[in-house]
């Protein structure tokens, strides 16, 4: 429900911040409620299915020298699928969720031949991402949200994209070397 009101009221759309613009706003949009539900109910839909697909691949994989790989699957898909997913996710990032997680079965599958590329790949950005979720540790724990650890989250998720499902495609260029001077950029 929140993610329909979400789309319907306040996506792309200026703040409210009187009761006169909020009745207006009412008006305006309230015709968009069904579209947008259907809208959300897809999404989500889609979403969820790939989860699902995903999870039980994930605890099927038993292998011994796929494990580091599969705990940072793990890792990704509990940061990408929560309770409360659909709310706290910003719709600009829920298109793109349903691509996240194909890659991520896309990696699952090429681990059968290709597990010691897989780990490589994962050394090459590991690094950055741990201080990156040091950053965002040190976040959370202080209740405060900053904008610049989430534009680094969904750029080390396209980052996933373009090293392990390339046939995917990234939504836009991004390399280990972007990323890196994008940290530097933001001051962090």
């Amino acid at each position: 429900m929140a993610l329909v009101v979400d789309l319907t009221f306040l996506e792309e759309q200026p703040p409210v911040r009187d009761a006169e613009t909020f009745k207006q706003r009412i008006e305006e949009c309230k015709g968009e409620l069904m579209a947008n539900a259907h809208e959300a109910v897809r999404i989500s839909g889609e979403i969820l299915e790939e989860y699902q697909k995903l999870r039980k691949a994930l605890s099927g994989a038993t292998q011994i020298n796929w494990m580091t790989s599969i705990a940072d699957m793990k890792t990704q898909l509990d940061r990408l699928v929560f309770q409360g997913f659909l709310q706290y996710t910003p719709y600009a990032q829920l298109k793109h969720l349903a691509r996240y997680l194909k890659a991520l079965e896309r990696r699952l599958d090429k681990l059968g031949h290709a597990a010691a590329r897989d780990q490589q790949m994962l050394r090459e950005y590991q690094g950055l991402y741990q201080r990156w979720q040091q950053w965002d540790e040190k976040c959370r724990r202080n209740g405060k949200t900053d904008e610049r650890i989430e534009e680094l989250r969904w750029a080390f998720e396209e980052l996933r994209v373009s090293y392990f499902a390339q046939e995917l495609k990234t939504a836009y260029p991004i390399s280990l070397k972007r990323l890196e001077k994008r940290w530097k950029e933001l001051g962090l």
